[in-house]
């Protein structure tokens, strides 16, 4: 939980104090739109004065022209694109229109027009020129040549280059590096094909001449790519010409040479078929006889296996194998007889039909053979003469091209056309002294305002109400006013107690605040509750036969939280005020650190520490005041840290509570000039031994942490901020922070 956090919440439940209120989102584009209000006059002042002393200096830029030439690719699709592809010949599309702007912005191209006209000897193109360029890009071009000049030793560097690449190689490099940054080239809509050419020159004549060669470059180009292309497809198509005459004469020579190598005439080849054929109708007629014997023979074979003798006689008598003349009234032992001769005389005939079928077989397969040699034979010479009339065709159609572009070469169109010449400009393109003066002045009127919004919400010091109290956690009491001419406090002392009727008016305001806890009249003021009980019990116990009532007296600390918040003179009025109502006013300069009254002071360190014994010795130390009422009692004297720390010493003993007791007797109000919170440790303690404790900040000087710092030191003795008062208030300043209060 932060200690704003904390300090709000006790607000809401003591009831005592203003919480923070509002958005913080809605307060910081409320700070911001007040802090451009502040700013924008002056803002505007030096917008103005800058924008008319940037129209100064455009006066000390080189004059410049600017001259513009227009090219249009070819948009027609041709349908004859059989000579050579040419840009014209195809569809145009973005790619292509991309590509033909790269080309145009290529250094080849810058360079072959630096050559051309010679742009190396030109002292504005070289680099020899002694004007002044309001161009960004070459103004922060010029800065970083420089840096790296500095940094790397500039001529050193420059002697080395110098030893390495020739004066005229470095010219010209240069003169190609002008061109680039004084040319533009831009397409004309965002489809089209038309090509704008800009250039910018010192001489309008001079930049109407670069932008016509760079179109007309461009147009050389083209054709020459397209020559070049040309030149390539005519060495390949001789090449590839050669080629084919020599596979056509290797082609001719192998199927001469085929030709002599065939196996057979047409006559042979159509005997050798008919052979094949006669000896397949054998082959085929000879199979079928075995086939019919062997089946024949097993049939007997298996009647006679079964016993059965005259049937198997009978068969073979069927089928023809034994006459049937002899099979009339034939024995079993003749038909067995007869039988045997059959079959002997069927295995002599199969072996005779198995020896016949493989000849046959033999003769069919040289056959074959004889005709798979011929075939082959015949594929390849076919194919030989294929190969020959494709390549013969091809051969008349890459030697007719290569004719026909030969005699295209000189024709050649580059597909591109300069359709607007450049012209010499009539008036000059730079410097443009209006629209500098009028980019000045935007530019620093939006820095201006982007710094004041930056600065707006990163600043931490304290300048409204709602800062004041959101900071503190408490009700902001009472401004005070910053006189300037004449210092309150000097004035004070230098003029019989007189201080200026605003600051009087205020430091009113500042006692009739409840807060304050005092009245204007003192018939009217009332005791106040003590935060800490000490200093009323110790009171007591001294003189604890006299009455409360006859010894009130008020005793304020005044602290801060550093130095030179306006706190001792904030108090000193205070007093004074005190004084004019009525009430018997002392101030005690208990400042260690930075104290207003040292010159008034007369104690020593003597003084103090017979104070130790007798605390009312001091009272001889009290001195008055130009006003009546008001006195004062310095503590400190010299700078020394010895009588500092005599001091704080005495400040923080029990004397130092006898001192005040006795006073209290002798005043109505009593007000602890402290040291600042964070620079003393005695401040925390005078503020625990007083009746209110008064925190004085000063307005736009004192920041947040500072703050919030010093209330933490209050909060860890246990103490609370009875008021808060903003000091040391510009009041015509503060009235552009949108704050009623300080208006």
């Amino acid at each position: 939980m932060t200690d704003q956090y904390r300090r709000g919440l006790e607000v809401e439940l003591s009831g005592l104090g203003h919480p923070p209120a509002g958005d913080p989102e809605l307060r910081m584009l409320s700070n911001v739109a007040w802090a451009i209000r502040r700013s924008i006059l002056w803002i505007l002042a030096i917008a103005v004065g800058g924008a008319f002393v940037a129209y100064l200096f455009t006066y000390t830029a080189d004059t410049k022209y600017t001259s513009s030439a227009k090219v249009m690719i070819e948009t027609r699709v041709q349908t004859e694109t059989q000579f050579t592809p040419q840009v014209s010949g195809l569809p145009l599309s973005l790619t292509s229109l991309e590509s033909e702007l790269q080309l145009l912005r290529s250094t080849d191209l810058i360079e072959s027009v630096v050559e051309r006209l010679d742009l190396q000897s030109d002292p504005e193109f070289s680099g020899e020129g002694s004007g002044v360029n309001l161009n960004p890009i070459a103004l922060a071009r010029g800065v970083k040549n420089a840096l790296v000049d500095a940094l790397s030793g500039g001529d050193d560097v420059d002697g080395a280059e110098d030893g390495e690449r020739s004066e005229d190689v470095l010219r010209r490099e240069a003169a190609i590096e002008s061109l680039l940054r004084s040319r533009r080239i831009e397409q004309v809509g965002d489809t089209s094909a038309v090509y704008e050419i800009r250039v910018t020159s010192e001489s309008k004549r001079k930049a109407a001449r670069i932008a016509n060669s760079l179109a007309s470059e461009y147009l050389s180009v083209l054709t020459r790519m397209k020559r070049d292309a040309l030149g390539q497809s005519q060495d390949w198509l001789a090449i590839r010409i050669g080629q084919l005459r020599e596979d056509l004469n290797r082609l001719s020579s192998n199927l001469e040479t085929h030709s002599i190598e065939i196996p057979y005439s047409p006559d042979e080849y159509a005997t050798i078929k008919a052979q094949r054929i006669k000896a397949e109708r054998r082959s085929s007629l000879a199979s079928e006889s075995l086939i019919e014997l062997e089946e024949q023979t097993a049939a007997i074979t298996l009647l006679r296996d079964q016993g059965k003798i005259q049937e198997a006689a009978d068969y073979a008598a069927q089928v023809g194998l034994l006459s049937r003349s002899s099979n009339g009234d034939i024995t079993d032992q003749a038909a067995i007889t007869a039988l045997d001769a059959i079959q002997t005389a069927s295995e002599r005939k199969m072996d005779q039909l198995n020896a016949q079928l493989t000849s046959l077989k033999q003769n069919i397969e040289t056959f074959k053979e004889q005709q798979a040699r011929q075939v082959q034979h015949d594929s390849v010479t076919k194919r030989i003469e294929n190969e020959i009339l494709v390549t013969e065709a091809i051969y008349r159609d890459f030697v007719s091209q290569l004719g026909r572009r030969a005699e295209q070469g000189d024709y050649l169109d580059a597909g591109a056309h300069i359709i607007e010449r450049a012209r010499p400009a009539v008036d000059p393109s730079e410097p443009k002294r209006s629209q500098t003066a009028i980019a000045v002045l935007f530019a620093i009127v939006f820095f201006g305002l982007v710094g004041t919004v930056i600065r707006e919400v990163f600043q931490k010091r304290l300048r409204t109400t709602q800062e004041f109290e959101s900071a503190t956690g408490t009700k902001l009491s009472a401004i005070l006013p910053e006189i300037r001419e004449e210092p309150p406090f000097e004035t004070f002392f230098a003029h019989a107690g007189k201080l200026a009727p605003e600051l009087r008016l205020f430091g009113k305001k500042l006692l009739a605040s409840g807060d304050v806890g005092l009245r204007v009249s003192p018939g009217q003021a009332e005791p106040a509750a003590a935060q800490n009980g000490h200093f009323t019990s110790r009171r007591q116990d001294r003189k604890s036969g006299q009455s409360d009532a006859q010894t009130q007296c008020t005793i304020f600390s005044g602290a801060s939280a550093l130095p030179d918040e306006g706190k001792s003179s904030a108090l000193l009025l205070l007093g004074a005020v005190c004084a004019k109502a009525g009430y018997r006013t002392l101030i005690i300069d208990c400042d260690t650190v930075a104290s207003a009254y040292r010159v008034y002071s007369r104690m020593t360190p003597e003084a103090l520490q017979h104070a130790a014994t007798d605390p009312e010795f001091l009272l001889n130390y009290v001195v008055g005041s130009p006003q009546e009422g008001l006195d004062i009692l310095p503590l400190i004297r010299g700078q020394g840290e010895e009588a500092q720390a005599d001091a704080g010493d005495f400040l923080y003993s029990p004397a130092f509570l006898d001192l005040l007791y006795s006073l209290s007797d002798m005043y109505d109000v009593i007000l602890l000039d402290t040291p600042p919170l964070l620079s003393a440790v005695e401040s925390s303690h005078l503020s625990q031994i007083s009746h209110r404790v008064l925190l004085f900040t000063r307005w736009n000087s004192t920041r947040k942490n500072t703050v919030f710092q010093a209330i933490r030191e209050l909060e860890n003795a246990g103490l609370r901020i009875s008021a808060l008062v903003a000091t040391r208030v510009d009041l015509k300043k503060a009235a552009l922070y949108g704050d009623p209060n300080f208006g």
